[in-house]
């Protein structure tokens, strides 16, 4: 994977030598490019993959920088500086810094992670994007900081032994994937989205130089707002097409409204666009029709592949290969299949969809959540003295009768607490689930701390733009985002994300709640702004997201079945001192009755045991791109 990594220890010699592992870790092909730049106190290194990626130095500063930047023009023209004058993105960002000290970071747009040396004050910055689209992780050792892009870059140059985080590995579970600011391993930590670090005079400070916020204008028609948006989205998608060649550029193509209408507006720049779909033949998971539909409208040159499960079975040890924590989201390999699409078709540039449900209120759970809010709307002395007590007389179990009281419970959840608690790790007595040893080292009291953490800080008087701000941070920063660049990666395709362009985040804020989930609908406004644009099928079709049939695979396919089963009765899976054996008993019995809910479940657990055995207990291979 390219990247970046290095080493800071002040008053220390460092050679480019002492960044050889960790730049081998960071590579996914084995014939990616190497630039390096060390000295006293610090080493910087880039594994090198696209042409905005390279080291770069002014007198008294050296840079490390993954930056797909947007605007280069304009950003060129706030530092007075001539084409010529900077020789790369990560030169550009030297000069700024030059310029603007520590402001620099609110002239930058688009994708980035940078490690930033200021010989003069003797200071590093490490610094990521403002949504999070690159990940940027780093390690205190005593008086040096590691850092790097992967956390396997960092575990090839740490001195402590590698132990996992159990607060890392409980979310991991809550959420397919480990969230900001938490790392798998112990003493290892992730930069949060918009965020920088300055380590400086051995200690480290962590600072927010932009976040999401929902002031929430209230002065404009709907249509005003409706036209706003529609050409804020055109100026995203365009923006994000600005430095790019029609014929190696395309899109992902779901068939769903996010997709689509990134397909339209790219379509005005480049036509025909290149768009690439995923379909299968099981029931309820292909969406192939609608994007055929949209393929259509627009008239791109369309691509399309059907996957079955010796598929999943081909791509399952590239994809556990590739993420060095622990990852769930089995839409990784829809994800990865259709990147390969792309490259084999000449494609190393894809825009992804991505952002449009968290920003524009777009999940079905967004409206359930909606419809148990509404109870608080009766007064108290009618929920506490009349619904409560006579809702309480009726059964307390899964069937017909029990729904009003089920209703009330969940009612009575605050959030953000409701709108996570139908997963399954929060539905089960812990006791049920996990051996006491790891339930004494994960406690029981701040489970979630991380999303209500998110919650409380949403600068936002609305409880939708709270649940929409704890997405952007969580769904689709620490899950969405890694999951489709990593697997995009893999097959050789960067991607970029024009609904995720922090000018549309923005206009998101200001856009009413109410607007954005109008009674019981979703993303109202988004629909009103697309509604003269995109086909009226995908308009109005029922959301199905990009999910595989994995959890179907799972008991189906002969060489999947057989991988599950041998690792789920494997004692080396049942050491590792995280779950009793009865709920692997218990888990198995659930996924062979319900096997498109409890399939995702047991997915979580045949990953982590998989990480364990590929990043743990041997020596990483080379994960060869396609």
């Amino acid at each position: 994977m390219s990247g970046i990594c290095g080493i800071c220890e002040p008053g220390r010699d460092l050679g480019t030598g002492l960044l050889a592992p960790m730049l081998d870790a960071l590579a996914l092909s084995g014939d990616e490019e190497r630039d390096t730049l060390a000295g006293r106190s610090v080493a910087l290194g880039v594994s090198i993959r696209w042409k905005f990626q390279s080291v770069a130095s002014l007198p008294g500063i050296k840079i490390a920088a993954d930056a797909d930047l947007l605007d280069v023009t304009l950003l060129q023209q706030a530092l007075s500086l001539a084409g010529a004058a900077a020789k790369s993105n990560a030169e550009m960002v030297a000069h700024a810094y030059a310029q603007r000290g520590v402001e620099f970071l609110s002239l930058l747009r688009g994708a980035f992670s940078l490690a930033l040396w200021d010989e003069k004050a003797q200071r590093l910055i490490l610094a990521i994007d403002r949504l999070g689209l690159r990940s940027l992780l780093w390690r205190k050792e005593g008086d040096r900081l590691l850092f790097a892009s992967r956390i396997g870059s960092i575990r090839a140059a740490q001195a402590d032994s590698v132990s996992v985080n159990p607060q890392a590995l409980l979310n991991y579970l809550l959420f397919a994937a480990v969230p900001a600011p938490l790392a798998i391993d112990s003493g290892t930590e992730k930069l949060r989205p918009g965020t920088f670090l300055i380590f400086e005079s051995g200690r480290v400070q962590e600072k927010q130089y932009w976040d999401l916020e929902y002031p929430e204008a209230e002065s404009k028609s709907e249509s005003e707002w409706a036209a706003e948006l529609r050409e804020g989205m055109r100026s995203a998608v365009h923006r994000h097409l600005q430095d790019r060649q029609a014929p190696r550029t395309g899109c992902f193509l779901s068939g769903g409204t996010d997709s689509s209408s990134v397909i339209a507006f790219s379509s005005e720049k480049h036509s025909p666009t290149n768009s690439f779909s995923i379909a299968f033949e099981e029931a309820g998971f292909s969406e192939i029709e609608y994007a055929r539909i949209a393929a259509s409208r627009f008239g791109t040159k369309h691509h399309e592949k059907f996957l079955n499960p010796l598929d999943a079975v081909e791509a399952v040890d590239r994809i556990i290969a590739l993420y060095d924590e622990p990852f769930a989201n089995s839409s990784a390999i829809g994800s990865y299949y259709c990147a390969v699409l792309a490259k084999e078709n000449g494609v190393d540039t894809l825009l992804a969809g991505d952002g449009g449900d968290e920003l524009f209120g777009g999940n079905e759970r967004y409206a359930t959540d909606k419809r148990f809010a509404l109870y608080h709307s009766l007064p108290a002395w009618v929920r506490r003295g009349i619904v409560e007590p006579l809702t309480g007389l009726l059964p307390n179990n899964e069937s017909k009768l029990s729904l009003p009281r089920r209703y009330i419970r969940r009612a009575n959840i605050p959030n953000p607490r409701r709108i996570l608690s139908y997963g399954f790790f929060l539905s089960l007595p812990p006791e049920e689930i996990f051996e006491d040893g790891f339930l004494e080292q994960v406690g029981r009291d701040n489970w979630l701390a991380i999303p209500e953490g998110h919650f409380r800080r949403a600068k936002a008087s609305d409880e939708l733009n709270r649940i929409l701000y704890l997405d952007v941070k969580m769904t689709l920063a620490d899950n969405d985002i890694r999951k489709v660049s990593g697997t995009a990666e893999l097959a050789g395709v960067n991607v970029r994300y024009p609904l995720l362009d922090d000018r549309l985040a923005e206009l998101s804020g200001r856009i009413p709640a109410s607007l954005k989930l109008k009674g019981f609908q979703k993303r109202y406004l988004f629909k009103q702004a697309m509604k003269d644009i995109l086909p009226q099928e995908v308009l109005h079709k029922k959301k199905h997201g990009f999910g595989v049939p994995l959890a179907q695979w799972l008991l189906q396919e002969p060489r999947m079945r057989e991988l599950l089963l041998d690792l789920m009765h494997d004692p080396r899976t049942h050491q590792r001192g995280y779950f009793r054996a009865s709920f692997f008993e218990k888990l198995m019995s659930l996924h062979q009755k319900q096997p498109n809910y409890y399939g995702e479940i047991v997915w979580y657990l045949l990953a982590l045991e998989l990480w364990h055995r590929r990043h743990l207990e041997r020596r990483p291979e080379t994960v060869h791109a396609s």
